[in-house]
This record gives structure tokens, C-alpha cells and sequence, in this order.
């Protein structure tokens, strides 16, 4: 099974996709989708990549599998929603932003995407299950680490 990321760039520069199958780090990267162009990148289970942004950052698309985010489901609910019932998970991150991407592992899932004129990246849609912003922790320190005083709760809004 694979994802596929569709990528329309509306940037001022070419856009490149460096994929870190196996965690090696590849020698250079594959021009994804070029100026004011259109582009995809397959991304097969288990596997990794980051879409260069010039000047913006880079984005990491994770294709995690059957792993999930446990603390983003229903688990008390009696009846989940569809969301947490697809076996599938594809995490991106793009700076302090994190879409969480779950969809059926019966076939190739899709998503589209866009890099707007300012550098922007854009969800435009989601064509295959259904994705959810998350706010993940950048560095976690634990409470051991933190200044004596500091009560419990405000370490975990850290």
C-alpha cells in the first residue's frame, strides 16, 4: 500500500522531495513539482519524506501504518467515530503544525495539497479517509527537568 501526496505549487520556487526510506539520508533530492506546476510524491508503508520549501521549511510526510496517535481517538465514546476506525495513519508536520491522517488500507490513499505564492503549505483535500490538525510536542521535558515550584498543571500546558 502506498500514499499519494498531489501537489500543486503556486511558490516561486521549484519544489524537492528528499525520501528517507529505511531512515538513510538520500544523496539528493527529486524535483517534485516545479514552478507554478503541478507534482505527486508516493510514499510506500513505512516510509518517510520532506518536501523542501525554500526559505519556509521543510515538511515531513511520515506513512506510520497501523501505528496511531492514542491520545487524538474516541476511547470512551460507545460508539467511535469513523475517524478512529480506519486502520491506516500518515502523519505530516510543516513547522509547529501536525495533520493527522487516517484512511481504509484497502487502497492507495490521496491527498492534495498546495504551496500558495507566500510559501504557505495548504490542505486543499482529502480524498482518501479523513485528517485531523493535532498539536504534538516539539521537545518534551519532563517535570524532573522543570524548576522546583512549578505545580504539575502548568508543566503539561508546556
Amino acid at each position: 500500500m502506498n500514499i499519494k501526496i498531489c501537489l500543486t505549487n503556486r511558490y516561486g520556487y521549484e519544489l524537492i522531495a528528499y525520501p528517507f526510506n529505511g531512515g538513510a539520508c538520500p544523496d539528493n533530492g527529486e524535483k517534485i513539482a516545479p514552478l507554478e506546476g503541478k507534482g505527486e510524491l508516493t510514499i510506500a508503508s513505512g516510509e518517510n519524506a520532506i518536501i523542501d520549501v525554500p526559505g519556509m521549511g521543510s515538511l515531513l510526510v511520515q506513512f506510520l501504518g497501523e501505528q496511531k496517535l492514542e491520545n487524538f481517538h474516541d476511547r470512551a465514546c460507545e460508539s467511535p467515530s469513523e475517524f478512529d476506525q480506519y486502520e491506516q495513519m500518515a502523519l505530516l508536520r510543516y513547522k509547529t503544525t501536525e495533520l493527522y491522517w487516517r484512511f481504509p488500507s484497502s487502497d492507495d490513499a490521496q491527498l492534495e495539497l498546495s504551496v500558495n505564492d507566500i510559501g504557505t503549505v495548504c490542505l486543499d483535500k482529502v480524498l482518501s479517509g479523513e485528517a485531523r490538525r493535532v498539536s504534538l510536542p516539539e521537545f518534551f521535558i519532563p517535570p524532573v527537568f522543570l524548576p522546583s515550584g512549578v505545580d504539575e498543571q502548568e508543566s503539561q500546558a508546556e
